[in-house]
């Protein structure tokens, strides 16, 4: 079975549920919600096989936790992943205030430092955390910022990411099949505008190199870290990571370009290895928000 068929990157819910949360989330504080999280979960992770298969890969295999631990830790992360969501569909209503989201000064100065230059950036994501909160950290008006999307969701969810993305003046660059959107994203960061893209997860695309990453095999799509090479264009390991309640932390780490005497292809993998160690990094920190639900790792499609 192909990685495509395993995960295709589309919100459930349908699109009646959507609209339904959607009206909700309107109308009540999101938080509301979690307790509803502990009595569906329990039943998700009874009938859903392939997800807490590969979950089992991830704190068995990746991260050496006992049989006991693991299990515990199943539900954590499934818990934790349904408060994402929801929180991801409040900020999609147009209920951003409940949230608090902080970022270090530190890094926040580095980034400063990186906007007032003329060179596009790269804000590069992945399925750790809630990366969709990351318009709601960088308000500014030095650069547009576009975010590259899966474009096959429900029409309702769409329609409602149109008009929050729209309001905060973000524009939406959708995947393409004929890797089209890479031209979209070449374009912009010749203006020297920002391009924010999770850059963990490939959806059939040729371009990719299978690397080390927390001690296994696994593959990541290399075009975006291409583009940067070629560019030298800077990148921003971007993470918003979940805390207590409505608390978010997030983290932008500058991935420092090696020297212009390596090749393009060495820079890019430098580059590829630098984000796949900063996903580590975080994991560390955050073990239980690791939301790729498929065989990850290449050992793990074997099993």
């Amino acid at each position: 079975m192909t990685e495509e068929r395993q995960w295709q990157g589309k919100t459930g819910g349908g699109n009646f549920g959507q609209k339904a949360l959607f009206f909700i989330l309107k109308h009540i504080r999101v938080f509301w919600l979690y307790p509803v999280l502990y009595f569906v979960i329990p039943f998700y992770l009874l009938f859903s096989r392939k997800g807490t298969q590969s979950l089992r890969f991830y704190y068995k295999d990746i991260l050496k936790y006992s049989k006991i631990k693991s299990f515990f830790s199943y539900f954590k992360n499934e818990i934790t992943f349904g408060k994402v969501v929801l929180d991801k569909f409040a900020v999609l209503a147009g209920k951003t205030e409940q949230f608090d989201i902080h970022i270090d000064e530190t890094d926040m100065s580095h980034f400063q430092s990186l906007l007032r230059q003329e060179k596009g950036i790269i804000l590069a994501g992945s399925h750790v955390g809630n990366f969709e909160l990351l318009g709601q950290c960088l308000e500014q008006d030095q650069k547009p910022i576009s975010c590259i999307i899966f474009g096959g969701e429900g029409a309702g969810y769409q329609q409602q990411r149109d008009i929050a993305f729209g309001k905060r003046n973000i524009k939406l660059i959708p995947i393409q099949n004929d890797m089209s959107h890479l031209f979209a994203i070449k374009d912009a960061l010749d203006k020297g505008e920002m391009i924010a893209i999770l850059c963990d997860r490939h959806f059939g695309g040729r371009k990719i190199k299978t690397i080390k990453f927390m001690g296994e095999d696994a593959s990541f799509p290399t075009g975006i870290f291409t583009i940067a090479a070629q560019m030298e264009i800077p990148i921003v390991s971007t993470f918003i990571m979940k805390e207590k309640r409505n608390r978010y932390q997030g983290y932008m780490k500058h991935l420092q370009l090696p020297e212009r005497t390596s090749t393009i292809s060495e820079t890019m993998e430098t580059m590829l290895h630098l984000y796949a160690a900063s996903i580590e990094d975080i994991l560390r920190q955050y073990p239980h928000q690791w939301f790729n639900y498929y065989p990850y790792w290449e050992k793990a499609k074997t099993k």
